[in-house]
């Protein structure tokens, strides 16, 4: 690349860079606990809560998006099918139909598989989404690799909590998904790369996103994101199954989540010359919270300079 055209881009960075110096923290590169790190911690973990009657309810509002942390410092409880942190929810009082969506995002090589809990009034189990209930969702746009999930629940006497968690079993399994490369092959209409994708480890701790809305003013927004919708299934039916991988490739667009790994991203942007999108990543994952990202695309730049 001319020396020249080199310069400009640098200048330009530089200057971007200083506007966002102050920034905090990148939160994907601070919240992911390695998967053995947490699942030691986990085992070490004091049981909050006696009975699911005294879990940590927090109110959920019809149309909601709540981006939840299940790191070592959220709640943790011994389940009837192993130990997880967890979020829990009382759910909205209506009795119409919602249609909630939950993904899970893929960072560093790692997940959270979630299982989905669904209580009665008298903090009894009725209903369970179980992880192998929730696809793989590839790259699209500025939406990270994630599992996702689409479900519905009449609120009522028969559903009035929920719990978000995961359980032993799926912690055992594995999520191939989309390498950085290949999603910018496929963006720009490129050839595939040869080469295995990466696999991600489930993990004990992870982000979430679960949003809500009522079926009958909204249901057909989540459909054609995630695809079919999953069922929850009632707990008699499902207290034998195990959790297993999906591997359906699905396109899917959404919002951007801030584990999106941005630096992969840009690198195999500059791996093809594309410099114009390696910039645009920069920018926009300035934007997301990862500060530093300028001045580090600077430095590559700088290292390929003549």
């Amino acid at each position: 690349m001319p020396q020249r055209h080199i310069a400009i881009l640098l200048s330009g960075l530089a200057l971007t860079s200083l506007a966002g110096c102050a920034s905090l923290v990148p939160h994907g590169d601070t919240a992911v606990t390695p998967a053995k790190q947490s699942q030691r911690a986990l085992a070490q973990a004091t049981d909050c809560c006696d009975t699911l009657a005294a879990l940590p309810y927090q109110s959920l509002a019809v149309g909601e998006s709540q981006s939840l942390t299940l790191d070592t410092q959220a709640p943790m409880h011994r389940f009837e099918d192993g130990a997880s942190y967890f979020q829990a929810f009382e759910l909205p009082r209506t009795r119409e139909p919602l249609t909630f969506k939950l993904t899970s995002t893929i960072a560093k090589d790692q997940v959270f598989a979630p299982t989905v809990l669904i209580l009665d009034e008298d903090f009894q189990p009725t209903q369970r989404v179980t992880s192998d209930k929730f696809d793989y969702l590839s790259p699209n746009g500025f939406a990270g690799a994630r599992l996702g999930a689409t479900f519905d629940i009449t609120p009522g006497p028969n559903a009035t909590y929920m719990v978000i968690y995961s359980n032993e079993t799926a912690r055992q399994g594995t999520t191939q998904y989309e390498s950085a490369e290949k999603v910018y092959a496929r963006v720009r209409g490129l050839a595939l790369p040869p080469g295995p994708d990466p696999i991600a480890e489930h993990s004990a701790t992870g982000n979430v996103t679960l949003e809500s809305e009522s079926r009958e003013t909204g249901g057909g927004l989540l459909t054609p994101i995630l695809g079919t919708r999953s069922h929850a299934d009632s707990v008699t039916e499902t207290r034998s199954a195990t959790a297993r991988d999906k591997q359906a490739s699905q396109s899917s667009a959404g919002a951007s989540t801030p584990d999106f790994d941005y630096r992969r991203m840009i690198n195999a942007a500059l791996k093809a010359d594309d410099i114009e999108l390696a910039m645009q990543l920069a920018e926009r994952a300035e934007r997301e919270g990862h500060s530093g990202t300028r001045a580090w695309l600077a430095e590559r730049l700088r290292s390929v300079s003549p």
